[in-house]
């Protein structure tokens, strides 16, 4: 039977119990924010809201002009849109600004004419800490009159040229890697940016590197304007920028709605996941795209007619102390073993496949294939006894056969022609693929005449167009072309360029594929309590990285310090600027986490 006693010794525990929980409640209370945490790394499905703005000056606008249906059918796919981005957005008009949090995102989209009370509404919101989307040409009319980019030049600080870019430019997008919105993510990729009928963009400059600029389909230039028949330069070639005005944050692209809504949904859900956490959270990370370093260029050189003239390349190569890859025919390196080696031996020179033979090797029988992959690679190892790992298809030309032969027979990269996408990718699952951005050699024989002042000039003018939005620049060069004979000396004066330009770092293939994997391995994730964020990364390789560098933006905040709880990783900060401080990171262990604490 249960007695009196027992009773009264469970009702003991219980009220013990909750004494016990009363009290770490308000320990907790005490301790810890009373503001709602946000741990960012559970990438929880929370609904952020949107505010679709409605004018009403617009509508009127538009319906004088014959567009206002058209207008309310891209606002219903724009609201459809967020939805596929878990986004819950809702439509209020301008005069209800004001009732809204002060910290909440609005997006202005289309919004061409507004009168200048509805334009004081936004920039009061902006002073007060909103933030904003707007794009194209935003507040062009007042009411009834043409005020052009005014508007858009106050709240940006850009400075409007003209009207300057349209279908006929055939323009695409491409956005800078290293940035909020991207965060040096492999996803980042070339997008078509089609124009419909007569829209024209406004060209604007700006001061500082746009979010996304426009280019031609090889991502090897800017736009050609069409006014001067000359390539804009690059500070007027912006799509996309973002930036301050008072307390609040902007985000203005120059091209219409209906080019956002055309992006796919993976892009679309990608970009404004980003957007709305650098809006709404103190801090935003992102590591570097090469690890260590912010810009690369890979230099790599086809050794095959003319074989003997590759150790020219590698010789320079090494007295330049430059980075470079030789893909080499093995049939030749047969022919002239001696010279192979001897250009192995330089520590910044790595050997790949360039084939057994340069034939044509898709569509052919499988020995075919695999004499020319497996075969040459073998071929090579015993001639320089160090293992291959990069291989260049003759003519660019490869196919799933090929590729499955590559994983066989142990290489790690593949370089064949011109991609989408920005950086190394395993576009093969097994083999990583370094996408061929900038001219071939062949190419300047034919389009320049082989002018040296002018191939230089272009050599020069991709690698600092390319490296500016941190995008990986190739450079593939030929022994019967850039470094046959007096040709080399364009080489010689690339290296002279590249020994002035600190921040570009040459990279070998596998110097470039270590990274990659490297930073596929490192995780990163932020929590926000009261006046800190702590930034969690956790390194899911077997091995030490050294020298990690991430960027930390912050909009919104002024960072008083920044720590680790790790003894043996020191961090040092060296850049610092008002929008963003970058971090390197000494030493992060083999399969370990380290927590940085920044306080602002």
């Amino acid at each position: 039977m249960y007695s009196l006693n027992r009773l009264k010794y469970d009702v003991m525990i219980i009220f013990f119990l909750l004494l016990m929980v009363i009290f770490m409640g308000y320990f907790f209370y005490q301790v810890f924010p009373k503001n709602k945490l946000n741990f960012s790394f559970f990438n929880n499905k929370e609904k952020t809201d949107i505010y679709i703005i409605n004018s009403n000056t617009n509508n009127d606008y538009f319906l004088d002009i014959g567009i206002l249906d058209n207008y309310k059918d891209n606002i219903i796919k724009l609201q459809n849109k967020f939805l596929t981005a878990n986004i819950k957005s809702k439509i209020i008009n301008i005069e209800d600004i004001k009732n809204i949090p002060e910290n909440s995102i609005i997006i202005l989209p289309d919004i061409i004419s507004i009168s200048k009370k509805e334009f004081n509404i936004i920039k009061q919101f902006l002073a007060n800490g909103g933030n904003i989307i707007f794009n194209y040409h935003f507040g062009y009319m007042d009411n009834n009159k043409l005020v052009k980019a005014k508007r858009i030049e106050e709240i940006t600080k850009l400075k409007y040229i003209k009207e300057g870019i349209s279908k006929k430019n055939s323009p695409f997008l491409v956005p800078k890697v290293l940035s909020p919105f991207i965060l040096s993510s492999t996803k980042a990729h070339r997008i078509d940016s089609a124009l419909y009928g007569g829209d024209i963009i406004p060209v604007f400059r700006s001061s500082k590197i746009p979010d996304f600029v426009y280019t031609n389909w090889a991502i090897t230039s800017t736009l050609m304007d069409l006014d001067t028949n000359k390539l804009l330069d690059f500070y007027e070639d912006g799509a996309v920028w973002h930036g301050k005005y008072m307390k609040g944050n902007w985000l203005y692209f120059n091209f219409p709605l209906y080019v956002l809504l055309d992006l796919n949904n993976n892009d679309f859900n990608f970009i404004l996941n980003n957007i709305i956490n650098y809006f709404k959270n103190p801090i935003t990370v992102s590591i570097y795209p090469y690890i260590d370093y912010k810009k690369a260029v890979f230099i790599s050189e086809d050794t095959e007619y003319e074989y003997p003239y590759g150790l020219n390349f590698a010789t320079l190569a090494n007295k330049y102390d430059i980075n470079v890859t030789m893909f080499c025919v093995a049939k030749l390196a047969e022919e002239y073993p001696e010279i192979t080696k001897k250009e192995s031996k330089f520590s910044n020179v790595e050997i790949g496949s360039h084939s057994y033979s340069h034939t044509k090797i898709v569509g052919t029988t499988l020995e075919k294939y695999k004499q020319e992959t497996i075969g040459s690679k073998q071929i090579l190892e015993k001639i320089i006894n160090k293992k291959i790992y990069g291989f260049r298809p003759p003519r660019e030309e490869i196919d799933k056969t090929m590729i499955n032969l590559l994983i066989k027979g142990g290489y790690k990269y593949v370089m064949e022609k011109e991609k989408p996408y920005l950086l190394p990718k395993e576009e093969y699952k097994g083999i990583v693929t370094i996408p061929r951005h900038g001219t071939d050699d062949y190419l300047y024989l034919v389009q320049l005449d082989w002018d040296k002042t002018k191939i230089l000039k272009r050599i020069i003018y991709e690698t600092d167009f390319l490296t500016k939005i941190n995008t990986i620049y190739t450079l593939s060069v030929h022994t019967h072309l850039l470094s046959y004979k007096s040709n080399i000396a364009i080489e010689k004066a690339y290296f002279d360029y590249l020994k002035t330009k600190k921040d570009i770092m040459p990279l070998k293939g596998m110097d470039l594929i270590k990274r990659y994997y490297w930073k596929k391995n490192i995780h990163i994730s932020t929590a926000f309590y009261n006046n800190k964020a702590v930034i969690n990364i956790n390194n899911k390789n077997k091995i030490s990285i050294k020298n990690l560098k991430i960027r930390i933006y912050t909009p919104d905040i002024k960072i008083k310090s920044i720590v680790t709880e790790i003894v043996n990783s020191k961090i040092k900060i060296i850049k610092k600027t008002k929008e963003y401080m970058d971090v390197e990171i000494s030493e992060i262990n083999p399969l370990s986490n380290i927590a940085i604490f920044v306080y602002y």
